[in-house]
């Protein structure tokens, strides 16, 4: 795969790896290894925000600050961040990742200060280079995109 690929996750998924926190991303493919933009779906209803914030306060507890739901309508439609695929396991001993799903182990999370809009796509799909430009005036030329 050439140029730089992303995915779209729920805006809650997103700031939660954004933040470092969420490690394994759950899917029912592989992906290569290798660097990757996360997308905020533009869509998330307030019962999709409530299931995902239950799960992760009865998997984790009070240890992991779940992104509040205005803070997730915000980053919408928006890549939030860029990470590191280092593999995609069909077995993972993280708490994030779930029974017979293919866990991405994410790693290297660069955070952007802003988020920067543009169309997602399901599965994994080629990031637009006015999109992958913008990120790197953002980051100033530090790591990827």
């Amino acid at each position: 795969m050439k140029g730089v690929y992303g995915f779209t996750v729920k805006p809650h998924w997103g700031l939660l790896i954004r933040a470092g926190v969420k490690t394994v991303e759950n899917r029912s493919f592989r992906v290569p290894p290798g660097f990757y933009l996360v997308h905020c779906a533009s869509r998330v209803t307030l019962g999709q925000w409530a299931i995902a914030r239950d799960w992760v306060g009865d998997r984790f507890g009070p240890e992991v600050r779940f992104p509040p739901y205005g803070e997730c309508l915000a980053w919408r439609g928006c890549v939030c961040c860029g990470v590191r695929v280092v593999s995609a396991l069909t077995r993972s001993e993280s708490r994030w990742a779930m029974p017979d799903r293919v866990a991405w182990e994410l790693e290297g999370v660069i955070p952007y200060p802003v988020g920067v809009r543009t169309r997602g796509g399901l599965g994994v799909w080629p990031v637009d280079s006015d999109v992958v430009r913008t990120l790197k005036r953002l980051t100033q030329g530090r790591g990827e995109p």
